[in-house]
């Protein structure tokens, strides 16, 4: 049995719309729990589901990165390379102590 989880890549690749901006409703129900059945949820061969897509926001760092990187490499890659930079990014920013902090934002000021 097909779950809405399962649903919702396959929406995303044939779309290309990220699956978190995807909502998926049925005769009015939205199908929110990613781990039911569609047949939980009545949905037979032949019915139609409703895809509503949310607004883009604006692409946030990770985003464009991303984008950046597949222009080298195929989209599994350059998710992975994305993902292990962002947390290398993060542990790096969570070690800077107050003075590091202070030391890039004079950096920063001086510069503009």
């Amino acid at each position: 049995m097909t779950t809405v989880g399962e649903l919702l890549p396959q929406i995303s690749s044939d779309s290309g719309v990220e699956s978190e901006r995807i909502s998926l409703i049925f005769n009015g129900t939205p199908l929110s729990d990613k781990n039911r059945s569609l047949k939980d949820y009545s949905i037979k061969s032949g019915d139609r589901i409703m895809v509503v897509v949310k607004a883009s926001l604006t692409p946030n760092f990770e985003q464009i990165l991303q984008k950046y990187l597949q222009a080298s490499y195929n989209t599994h890659d350059a998710k992975a390379i994305t993902s292990k930079f962002m947390s290398l990014l993060s542990k790096t920013l969570d070690s800077l102590s107050i003075d590091d902090i202070d030391r890039l934002a004079n950096a920063f000021s001086e510069s503009y």
